[in-house]
């Protein structure tokens, strides 16, 4: 594999630019559904569909494994035998998160488009 060299934004370019023949293009786009997600990229006058579309995983709904020990625990204890009771430590050992999907209709997002325009990778929401 060569190494990539330059800036965060240029090597994220390298590793789209492989074929040359196809030079890939960092630009903005707007959200212009969720589901099915559908994009307009700035500049276009038609919407992208879902199927020339691939977007982040931290963009959409997903669901990772999570283990959390320690930190400030806050809220209630019900305890029906003294009448109360604090809750002084939590451990959640392999515990599911839920994340939920943050795309909304009108959020304006960065895009890598490769192949000219066939394929529309949804990197992040942009902005300001």
């Amino acid at each position: 594999m060569t190494q990539l060299e330059g800036t965060g934004a240029a090597r994220l370019l390298q590793l789209f630019n492989g074929d040359k023949s196809q030079p890939t293009t960092v630009t903005n786009a707007t959200i212009q559904s969720v589901a099915p997600i559908s994009v307009r990229v700035d500049g276009d006058s038609v919407d992208t569909p879902e199927q020339g579309i691939i977007v982040a995983e931290h963009l959409i709904e997903h669901t990772r494994t999570v283990s959390i020990t320690g930190g400030t625990v806050t809220g209630q204890v019900q305890d029906t035998y003294s009448g109360g009771g604090e809750l002084t430590s939590l451990n959640i050992i392999d515990g599911e998160l839920t994340f939920k999907c943050d795309l909304k209709v009108g959020d304006r997002v960065i895009v890598a488009v490769v192949n000219d325009g066939q394929l529309i990778y949804v990197l992040d929401k942009a902005v300001s």
